[in-house]
């Protein structure tokens, strides 16, 4: 059996992010300059969702301040794709990946929560 034929394996975790040392890592869309101004909040924490059902292929990686407010997200092929482009992303803020407990329904929720539960009163958000 090959990999493309076995059943997805559900992926769901979250990583927080450091304090940035330099200036903000950013792409964007070739010739469409990105004015400072109207750039997405610097994330907090990521959320990785891969394997959540058969009609779902690939990965999200998606960014979220403490507040809740979208940092922005991507799409991958696979998880480690998406880990391998959060570590190229942030390098050494990012912090390790946990998975989210199987109980929790709501991922995106929980990793906001988690973020503002640990990084309450950090200096550099």
């Amino acid at each position: 059996m090959t990999d493309s034929q076995r059943e997805p394996h559900r992926v769901r975790a979250i990583a927080l992010i450091g304090a940035m040392d330099g200036a903000r890592h950013l792409t964007h869309t070739t010739n469409f300059p990105l004015d400072p101004a109207k750039m997405l909040p610097a994330a907090d924490v990521l959320l990785l969702v891969a394997g959540e059902d058969a009609e779902s292929p690939g990965a999200m990686l998606f960014r979220y301040t403490a507040h809740g407010e979208i940092g922005g997200d991507t799409w991958h092929p696979t998880a480690a794709d998406a880990r391998e482009q959060a570590g190229e992303e942030y390098r050494d803020a990012l912090g390790e990946w946990l998975d989210v407990p199987d109980d929790v329904t709501d991922a995106h929720a929980f990793a906001v929560q988690y973020a503002a539960e640990r990084l309450d009163g950090r200096d550099d958000r």
